[in-house]
């Protein structure tokens, strides 16, 4: 529901600045751009009831070395986790081929330093989407492993890489300020694993976030 009513905001204010957009078509080939965001975000690697969502937060520089192709730099702040649970298999019998009881649950904070390359396309005039495609550098600001098997270990680093890819919308409202929405996808570090008949299977941090922001390019026209 939070994630419906963000969404629903911030095209309302994106609809209303279309209405009212200049005519000039902006160009940001060479421009700087420094904003923040705000939104929603989703652990989807919880997997044994516990609260999803929640709020994170970041700023953003942006440069366009290209009328279409840009990078982008940013700091954010948000939570993660993991839950799992694989139970015992084992019959006791001497042909048992089964696995361990394997479970875990990890609750943390990170700050996220992702760094994207984002290809732009025009909708309509200064409307336009964009896809993004990157690597995220992590560090754990909370860390905390409950309720771990003896099976598995709980020292995993503080700090590790994560993919990073989205999508969005990009509204200038003039050469100066810009508006957007984007959601995106982080996929993290290992948390835990539980063995099988068919192998490792590695559970990951997993992230959802859907962000709305404004950026600003301080330097003025002559």
């Amino acid at each position: 529901m939070k994630y419906k009513i963000l969404i629903i905001f911030a095209l309302s204010l994106l609809s209303n600045k279309i209405i009212s957009q200049t005519k000039e078509i902006i160009n940001p080939k060479g421009m700087w751009f420094f904003g923040a965001e705000i939104g929603m975000n989703k652990i989807s690697s919880f997997s044994n009831g516990e609260s999803k969502s929640s709020f994170q937060c970041g700023i953003l520089s942006e440069y366009y070395f290209a009328r279409y192709w840009s990078l982008s730099g940013r700091i954010k702040y948000f939570e993660t986790g993991v839950s799992f649970y694989k139970p015992n298999t084992h019959s006791g019998s001497w042909f048992d081929l089964g696995s361990d009881e394997y479970f875990g649950s990890f609750n943390g904070a990170v700050i996220s330093i992702p760094l994207d390359v984002k290809w732009n396309f025009r909708i309509f005039k200064n409307l336009g989407g964009n896809l993004k495609l990157g690597y995220a550098y992590n560090i754990e600001t909370k860390s905390n492993y409950s309720n771990y098997s003896e099976n598995l270990k709980t020292d995993y680093s503080k700090q590790y890489g994560s993919v990073n890819a989205g999508f969005g919308f990009n509204y200038f409202i003039n050469k100066n300020i810009a508006i957007y929405l984007d959601a995106e996808f982080y996929s993290g570090t290992t948390k835990g694993y539980s063995d099988g008949l068919l192998g490792r299977n590695s559970y990951n941090t997993e992230n959802n976030l859907i962000n709305f922001g404004i950026k600003y390019n301080f330097k003025k026209d002559k």
